[in-house]
């Protein structure tokens, strides 16, 4: 017992002591990632089965907890303000994301993203991108939350002039909008139509709750050991 209190045994007791500790709070923030993904999969799940919102319902709606959840707007593209949402990726090829405001009937504007288009041949090639519809016309459109506010920052094509982005959407290019954006389904003219289809999410919940027990393990190892490092020294002659 006496050799357990020693500087060196209680120095290796320490140390996994802090391992273990690592170990769990790893555990933990891995587990509470899982939580979070798996609670917004059951958002996803449970509004895409939702009829349409109209968009009179959007002004009072928490956008977190409608993600996802398909509204009908009426209204008219503004193609003089776009965005450009750079390091998005379609069958391999990179290219940006295409968000034009939407300016609807109730004199709220939007942010739409109209799909992908591909990178130009160089920085300062712009993508080639089709005009919307400049008619009055009515779009099908699913809520997003993502804050992307970093990924127009930055951007050489997306901000026009000297505007920085805000820490949302609720205000750029000078223009006052909804600080959260919407996947463009479908319009009532050929125009108003998406450049492509923007898919759904994987609606998995990733390895977080696999990694959560895995850190777990790495606790549990460390106790065993310790444990056998003990015992083997208990087998030791004393010096």
């Amino acid at each position: 017992m006496k050799r357990f209190f020693s500087f060196r045994e209680l120095t290796q007791t320490g140390i996994a002591l802090i391992l273990i500790l690592l170990c769990l709070v790893a555990g933990q923030w891995q587990w509470n990632k899982g939580r979070t993904r798996s609670h917004q999969n059951s958002i996803i799940k449970v509004n895409q089965a939702l009829p349409s919102l109209p968009e009179i319902d959007l002004a009072t709606a928490d956008p977190i907890k409608i993600q996802w959840r398909t509204v009908t707007m009426i209204g008219k593209f503004d193609n003089t303000h776009q965005l450009l949402l750079r390091n998005r990726y379609y069958q391999g090829q990179y290219g940006f994301e295409v968000l034009t405001l939407f300016r609807a009937n109730s004199h709220s504007n939007y942010w739409l993203d109209r799909g992908w288009v591909k990178a130009g041949a160089n920085a300062q090639t712009p993508p080639q991108v089709s005009a919307p519809s400049t008619e009055v016309v009515t779009v099908l459109a699913r809520v997003r939350s993502d804050d992307i506010s970093r990924q127009i920052e930055g951007t050489l094509f997306a901000l026009p002039g000297t505007h920085r982005p805000a820490t949302d959407l609720s205000r750029v290019q000078g223009i006052s909008a909804a600080p959260f954006y919407l996947d463009l389904l479908s319009g009532s003219d050929a125009k108003a139509e998406p450049i492509n289809q923007i898919t759904l999410p994987e609606l998995s919940n990733g390895p977080h709750f696999a990694y959560a027990i895995q850190w777990l393990a790495f606790a549990l190892l460390i106790v065993v050991g310790r444990v056998l490092l003990f015992r083997e020294t208990q087998r030791l002659p004393l010096v």
